[in-house]
């Protein structure tokens, strides 16, 4: 592989792509872009009781205060998810589903799961074991380059 930045830089943007085109066939656009990943993430937290802080979102997302702030409220103004104040800091908004997203999560679960085992299609058990312990490893090598991991985090 000579270049492989760029390679991975193509295939991330490939994906993207694809995963937008899908979600506006679908009729959830708004779902395959940072909305949908904001609520898969409230989602998976809810279901392990977590709060979420806006400051989780950047986190999460790896974006800026700003950028999740704008982003949050466009989501507020779109009827996906409501602040609730920190009772213990005035400052703090804690980020919620609403009932409509709530309703419209199986149908985004779904839609991500079948993307998921669409990428996956033809590749055998043994060669993602192989793909995933060298992604593991690039990972390692971009750590001690100074790139930090957000995931792991």
């Amino acid at each position: 592989m000579d270049k492989p930045m760029l390679i991975f830089k193509r295939f991330g943007h490939q994906v993207h792509l694809m995963v937008q085109k899908e979600a506006k066939r679908c009729g959830i656009e708004f779902m395959g872009g940072p909305q949908g990943q904001v609520l898969r993430f409230l989602d998976h937290c809810e279901q392990k009781e977590e709060l979420v802080l806006i400051k989780d979102i950047e986190q999460e997302l790896n974006i800026t205060k700003s950028v999740a702030s704008n982003l949050v409220k466009r989501m507020v103004q779109n009827g996906l998810v409501e602040l609730e104040a920190s009772p213990s800091d005035k400052r703090a908004k804690f980020v919620r589903l609403t009932e409509k997203s709530r309703s419209q999560m199986q149908e985004v679960k779904a839609f991500f799961d079948r993307i998921d085992q669409s990428l996956l299609d033809g590749v055998s058990k043994s060669d993602l074991a192989i793909f995933e312990k060298v992604l593991g490893q690039l990972q390692e090598n971009v750590e001690k380059i100074g790139g930090e991991n957000e995931e792991t985090r």
